[in-house]
């Protein structure tokens, strides 16, 4: 029964989330071949088990011993052992069809650890996917970005492919990692020619909301199909090109920031109570996105972000705002807000496996770019207040994650002190190479002079 229970979650509920959030169909991807093959429909069993522990949790007080989805969490875990002991199985037994099992098993197991928060598990996972996916799929990949072979894939193995490029995208951007783990083997969606038509003006939040995720997106893109650039030696190694599409998409984000100060300007009062909270998340997520593109392909990350301090110190003031004004239940306010801005308006807040940004991420970001460790670390406390969900990322999970990050940070002497005189002193270790590092406060050269948020 309740093998039948965790799947019959994943086909109604957790399949169709997933769906949305990667706009693909998993009918035939994992529905179908979960018939044929017991790891994937085990794997999808487990999935189906953890998001409806999720969703217990996340409208359920926590006020016992045990959290209220407790059972079906170990009943999911057990039925992700069972997958993975299965595959090993089944992938030796059945070559014709290995690869798409071991690659829709993989898919399940990525996310499976992901939404509890085991970054490391996940990014494990994820490897070894995007590992498969290279070696049976582009066995002759160049040196280039997209290479032909893409037109040779079935349409499931393309959708595998382009399922493995969202999640490798996600977890570059937010986990930190060095660079994205495959290149862009297939196309990717928004090139330079597709330049977004945003409107002249902002009528509602929806507008200005609708125009940020669409901004996000292709910013994420865009660093997707510029990851090849990521080790250049030098920016003259860098196309110009890539160099001015970086430029135009932070100009858009300035467009954003004007427009939607306009149409505040507009506004008499809010029209209703989550208003100033939607505008709060709307500026808190165009301030990191900015923050984010504006440091790529700088040589010196360190030293943009110890010039990044004030808005760093804005980041923690607007979610203070936010989730210290309810302290009893910020994950409410938070979720409803998050889904409003995505205008997926559920019982449950944003759509479980959601990647667009609530507060979750804002504050993750800043725990582990921030250089001033006091602000960093009260980046982690906000997260760490009784937890919420903002589709894929929960609070918590991702709280012990930035902690972890820190405590590797502050070994490589990544914080600096800023000194009575406003001055800053840089702490040395791997980044002594900034150890002159003499900056006055207010920063007479702003790094966002040219794109204020």
């Amino acid at each position: 029964m309740d093998e039948l229970r965790g799947f019959d979650y994943f086909r109604m509920q957790t399949s169709q989330d997933l769906a949305y959030s990667l706009n693909a169909s998993l009918q035939e991807l994992v529905l179908q071949t979960s018939h044929h093959h017991d790891a994937i429909k085990h794997g999808a069993i487990a999935l189906g088990s953890l998001g409806e522990t999720i969703r217990i949790n996340s409208s359920s007080p926590s006020c016992n011993t045990l959290p209220p989805g407790f059972i079906q969490h170990e009943f999911a875990r057990s039925q992700y052992y069972k997958a993975i002991t299965i595959l090993q199985r089944e992938i030796s037994r059945d070559e014709s069809e290995a690869v798409e099992i071991a690659l829709i098993s993989c898919f399940l197991f990525v996310v499976f650890e992901f939404l509890q928060g085991n970054d490391q598990s996940a990014t494990t996972h994820l490897r070894s996917g995007l590992a498969i996916l290279r070696k049976q799929y582009f066995p002759q990949a160049g040196p280039g970005s997209v290479t032909k072979e893409y037109l040779k894939l079935n349409p499931m193995q393309f959708e595998i492919a382009r399922i493995f490029h969202i999640l490798d995208t996600q977890a570059t951007m937010w986990l930190d990692l060095r660079s994205f783990q495959a290149k862009p083997y297939i196309p990717i969606d928004g090139g330079p020619a597709s330049r977004h038509i945003a409107p002249t003006s902002f009528d509602s939040l929806d507008d200005a909301c609708n125009d940020l995720i669409n901004l996000i997106t292709r910013v994420y893109n865009f660093r997707r199909r510029a990851s090849k650039h990521d080790y250049a030696p030098s920016a003259d190694d860098v196309p110009a090109a890539i160099y001015a599409e970086r430029d135009a998409l932070l100009d858009e984000l300035d467009v954003h920031r004007r427009r939607l100060s306009s149409f505040l300007g507009r506004q008499i009062d809010a029209q209703n109570l989550e208003d100033p909270h939607r505008i709060t998340i709307l500026r808190i997520n165009r301030k990191v996105t900015t923050m984010m593109l504006a440091t790529y392909l700088e040589p010196h990350e360190e030293r943009f972000y110890a010039q990044c301090m004030s808005h760093f110190w804005q980041i923690i003031s607007l979610a203070s705002f936010i989730l210290r004004e309810t302290p009893e239940m910020p994950r409410r306010v938070v979720q409803i807000v998050h889904a409003n801005n995505q205008a997926e308006d559920t019982p449950y807040g944003s759509k479980l496996f959601s990647f667009f940004a609530g507060l979750i991420q804002p504050l993750y970001f800043t725990a582990i770019k921030c250089r001033e460790k006091v602000t960093a670390q009260k980046a982690v406390e906000l997260l760490e207040l009784e937890p919420w969900r903002e589709g894929a990322w929960d609070s918590a999970a991702m709280a012990k994650i930035a902690r972890s990050k820190m405590e590797e940070l502050d070994e490589k002497g990544w914080y600096i002190v800023y000194n009575d005189n406003t001055s800053v002193t840089d702490t040395g270790k791997e980044y002594e190479s900034s150890a002159e590092l003499s900056i006055e406060w207010p920063l007479a050269t702003d790094p966002f002079i040219n794109y204020p948020i």
